[in-house]
């Protein structure tokens, strides 16, 4: 099959049948969606419908800043990993295999059964990340039966089982809820194997742990008029910095989408940011409100070092590059405690913080919920609901228009 001149749609198309048919699974799919978007919205702004390796290297050179393969972040990898598939299947027709992950040694009395275990999962469907937590679960449950002077699984009784639970007692919640799953599910698997007589399942204690959504972090109205209001724009940096923390505080944008800015997201003529979401790879349309665009163009202007990149927001020192999320962190963490605001123990004090205090603020202006959603980029209302934690005021209709406002006098 010719696959050297595939449109970038097509491309897509072909390369996440290829993947199903690697058995990758639908969550692990997903992951790749974020990606794949944000290169065709690229490649489609440059007016490119075929992509190449050159394509494909200024792509995540100029969107992700990534210029070369190693030592890369997690994040980087992934994105890395999502180009290269495509790039890998437009020129040789086949998905190239990823490098092996850690293989999970038991002890040999263990070994097969445990290994056996986890292949009869993998062939369900079950994520390689999941198959990654399962292992480590099962390889501490091998350690304590070894300790415990265990030769064989058949050994297996009531007093081990409720002996190796005891030993979660230091772990979190989450942990402990994760790994007596884990033991229920293997566990399952053995009886049903006929490998053990009994299903000790029915052995492990229930933990009653709920996962509840957490309360957002949010600050009053005050506290952000005070932030930004202390903020210094007499210098480069505090340019930079108010039109980054404006557009977390009046447009909810979350880190990485503000590192990924790039001009081509700005639609002056008709007052619009537009992109699409690092998180979920959905396109978002947002009001270029005057006083957003006001301080990006009071940065641009007078701030922005010259760079070869399209990306807005740059290191103002050496390397001249692109922002990125954990900087954006520390960048609003500084303000807040320059501004003397009060960060409560439990509450996050970055970025986000500032998207939810947009929310909040919403809702204390009876916004509905659905427009809130809208405003946030979130797919589904499920995902805003969890901001209701901080308000319970009825919600009535509303709208939210692009403002009207002649650029050229600014520009």
């Amino acid at each position: 099959m010719n696959t050297k001149h595939l449109e970038i749609s097509e491309l897509i198309k072909k390369v996440t049948e290829e993947l199903k048919k690697l058995r990758y699974t639908e969550k692990r799919l997903k992951k790749f969606a974020p990606t794949w978007n944000k290169l065709k919205y690229y490649m489609k702004c440059r007016k490119i419908s075929e992509l190449d390796s050159g394509t494909a290297h200024d792509f995540l050179k100029e969107v992700y800043d990534i210029r070369t393969f190693k030592k890369l972040t997690s994040a980087k990898r992934a994105h890395a990993r999502a180009v290269n598939l495509l790039t890998d299947y437009q020129k040789l027709g086949i998905i190239l295999a990823k490098a092996k992950r850690k293989i999970h040694i038991y002890h040999p009395q263990f070994q097969d059964i445990f290994e056996s275990y986890i292949d009869f999962k993998k062939n369900k469907g079950i994520s390689e990340d999941t198959l990654g937590s399962y292992a480590i679960y099962l390889e501490r449950f091998s350690n304590y039966l070894n300790n415990q002077n265990i030769c064989d699984i058949r050994q297996l009784d009531n007093r081990l089982v409720l002996g190796f639970c005891q030993t979660l007692l230091n772990f979190s919640p989450a942990t402990v809820h994760c790994t007596l799953c884990s033991l229920r599910t293997f566990f399952n698997y053995l009886y049903q194997q006929k490998i053990v007589p009994t299903n000790f399942a029915y052995t492990v204690p229930q933990d009653g742990y709920r996962r509840g959504a957490k309360v957002p972090s949010a600050y009053p109205k005050e506290d952000i008029k005070k932030l930004l209001s202390s903020i210094d724009r007499a210098n480069p940096k505090g340019k930079r910095d108010y039109a980054i923390i404006l557009l977390a505080a009046r447009l909810g944008l979350r880190a990485q989408d503000i590192c990924d800015l790039s001009f081509s997201n700005l639609k002056w003529e008709i007052n619009t940011i537009e992109f699409v979401q690092g998180k979920t790879g959905e396109p978002v349309v947002l009001p270029l409100l005057e006083e957003v665009g006001a301080a990006i163009i009071d940065y641009l202007k007078y701030a922005r070092p010259d760079a070869e990149t399209n990306n807005i927001f740059l290191r103002l020192v050496p390397p001249i590059v692109k922002l990125e999320a954990p900087t954006l962190h520390s960048i609003v963490t500084y303000h807040m405690r320059r501004a003397a605001i009060k960060i409560e123990a439990w509450k996050k004090h970055g970025p986000h913080a500032l998207r939810h205090s947009l929310a909040k603020t919403l809702l204390d202006e009876n916004t509905p919920l659905p427009v809130i959603s809208e405003i946030l980029g979130h797919t589904n209302t499920n995902s805003t609901s969890s901001y209701l934690k901080i308000d319970i005021k009825q919600l009535r209709e509303c709208s939210l228009e692009p403002p009207s406002f002649d650029w050229k006098e600014v520009l």
